[in-house]
Formats: C-alpha cells, sequence, structure tokens
C-alpha cells in the first residue's frame, strides 16, 4: 500500500522528497493499513505559505475551495481511491 500511495503522489506531479514525506507521515501517522483493511480517510495537499511547503491536511470541502480561489493548490490525497485501485489490481475487490 505504501507503494501505492508513493505512486499516486510521484503520479499528481510532486517531487520524491514531497512523496516520501507524504508517504512517511500517513504511515506514522496509521492510515496506511494493510490491503485486507478498509479505509476511508481521505486528505489533501494545500500550499502553506508561512512555512512554505505543502501541508497534509484531512480533506475538507471549504479549505479547499478557499485555497483554490486564493491560487493556491490542491492535491487530493484519497486513501479509499487508491485502495480500490490496488485491490483492483491484486484481483481482491
Amino acid at each position: 500500500m505504501e507503494l501505492a500511495v508513493m505512486q499516486y503522489c510521484l503520479r499528481v506531479g510532486l517531487n520524491f522528497e514531497v512523496a516520501a514525506a507524504t508517504v512517511k507521515r500517513l504511515k506514522d501517522e496509521g492510515f496506511i493499513l494493510p490491503i485486507s483493511e478498509k479505509v476511508a480517510k481521505r486528505f489533501m495537499l494545500c500550499w502553506d505559505g508561512k512555512k512554505g511547503k505543502l501541508e497534509l491536511l484531512e480533506f475538507d470541502l471549504k479549505k479547499a475551495i478557499a485555497s483554490l480561489d486564493e491560487g493556491k493548490p490542491v492535491i487530493p490525497v484519497w486513501l479509499d481511491g487508491i485502495y480500490q485501485k490496488l485491490a483492483l489490481k491484486l484481483g481482491k475487490s
């Protein structure tokens, strides 16, 4: 599952360091689980101008829209979708 999340992050255009940090944080906080366990968590990476980097937050539609209205990027990280795609590839749907 970690590799699937890493692949997703790289595919959406994150550089290796940001993708690896995102995977590490999700893993450390217990959100990356074995494929046999279902998870419905949805996150987003939003630009934090004060810190000068992307921050991983739990998905919040109002915050996402506000960030986009300000011209800041929002990258969805929907673990449920990543899990579903991986389960289909592994034939465990």
